[in-house]
């Protein structure tokens, strides 16, 4: 061997040592993204409501599947004009990231429009899928595709989510409107956008078919009797539960090299909050519950999961002294102490007020509860917002940050740290 075959070959050793140290030292010291963000947002979770359902569901012994995630905070959700925020205020502050007027939907009150989380990941390189329980032109929804002084103008947001450009994914509710002009009565969608620059699917069936390599993006349109009401199970073709949709949506993302961001938002809660209807707001909860479970088998281990409470509706609150092994019925009527159970600070529901008819001149007799009433404090229309902190509990990668109290706005900086 010559003297400079030697020079050569001792150089290409210190080289390939070089680059492995470097190699290893920036795997070991570098903060890598994880692959995959997925947010669920809801109304009340907090911790009376899922102390609540978690007796419902099992009884005292019974756990959720959310206790099972290791990293909690409590979220202040005032709005930037008032101390209890309203369904558009509460999500953008998440998804935007800002304290905004009531009633406003991602422009601050200088009128500065916003973007959402989804729309900073497109940006990055990662695919984006969102998928909601309600329609698409609820403010919960979208508040991660439109900005709007008029949270409640819901033809302009459909306007705006049809001039959009398209998510990767998006799931939800629609409603069918007469096209203008259209053959024979037909009816057409106000989401579908001006070009067939999306793939259409109108039921769970179409959406399970869609090829997941594929790169158009997919607009799953499902009428409201197609979300499923639990105990629905898994794999209902008909009524999909939300851990259906949530699995069809992670195998038409996880494609992307860069990894991807999916938001889940969950409307079906609160609006069974605003009807005092209990056994519905426990039910969807466990649904949600079992669907942040099917996120963490399916994303893996490389997954940043982190579900957020939004409001805090109705004011429930479970009473009195259930037995150890109480649930279902046992949790909705009577407790032990002949005493409704279950009680809310506004909304629809029994009155506990004595009843006076002056027109017989009979002095007032107090109500008798039926079997499954749910009284409420204030008796209006609807139940309304309540002052309350919100949960927010996550796992992965940089949830490690939910500790203590924090704003709602401190989870959209979370998350956009690890997009």
């Amino acid at each position: 061997m010559t003297m400079k075959l030697r020079n050569r070959l001792i150089a290409l050793v210190c080289l390939i040592l070089f680059l492995g140290l470097g190699a290893a030292l920036f795997l070991t010291t570098s903060s890598r993204k994880p692959f995959a963000v997925i947010l669920f947002v809801s109304d009340n979770i907090t911790p009376s409501n899922l102390t609540a359902t978690r007796l419902f569901s099992g009884g005292g012994e019974a756990r959720l599947q959310l206790e099972a995630l290791p990293n909690t905070a409590l979220c202040r959700n005032a709005a930037n004009d008032f101390s209890i925020p309203d369904s558009a205020s509460a999500s953008t502050a998440i998804a935007a990231g800002k304290r905004i007027n009531r009633e406003s939907l991602c422009i601050d009150p200088a009128g500065t429009k916003l973007p959402s989380l989804l729309e900073i990941a497109a940006t990055k390189g990662r695919s984006t899928g969102l998928i909601t329980t309600g329609f698409l032109s609820e403010p919960t929804a979208a508040a991660y595709y439109a900005k709007s002084i008029n949270a409640e103008d819901r033809n302009d947001l459909a306007a705006q989510f049809s001039r959009h450009t398209p998510f990767d994914i998006v799931i939800g509710g629609e409603t069918e409107t007469n096209s203008a002009g259209a053959p024979n009565g037909s009816k057409t969608s106000p989401f579908l956008p001006d070009t067939n620059s999306v793939s259409l699917a109108r039921s769970m069936s179409e959406l399970e078919n869609q090829p997941f390599w594929q790169t158009t993006p997919l607009l799953g349109l499902l009428s409201a009797k197609q979300f499923s009401l639990p105990p629905s199970g898994e794999g209902d073709s008909n009524a999909p539960s939300l851990s259906d949709l949530v699995r069809v949506a992670i195998r038409h993302l996880q494609s992307n090299r860069h990894g991807y961001f999916l938001v889940v938002d969950d409307s079906s809660i609160g609006k069974a909050a605003k009807a005092n209807d209990a056994e519905t707001m426990f039910k969807r909860i466990l649904d949600l519950d079992q669907a942040v479970a099917t996120a963490k088998r399916y994303a893996g281990e490389n997954a940043l999961i982190v579900v957020a409470g939004r409001e805090t509706i109705g004011g429930l609150q479970l009473n009195g002294y259930p037995f150890l092994g109480d649930k279902g019925v046992a949790i909705l009527s009577l407790n032990a102490q002949g005493n409704s159970s279950l009680c809310w600070a506004s909304g629809p529901g029994f009155s506990i007020e004595a009843q006076n008819n002056p027109k017989q001149g009979k002095q007032p007799e107090p109500s008798s509860p039926g079997i499954l009433s749910q009284p409420s404090a204030c008796p209006l229309p609807q139940g309304i917002g309540v002052a309350g902190d919100v949960l927010t509990l996550g796992i992965g990668q940089g949830s490690e940050k939910l500790k203590g109290f924090l704003d709602l706005t401190d989870v959209h900086r979370l998350i956009n740290d690890e997009l």
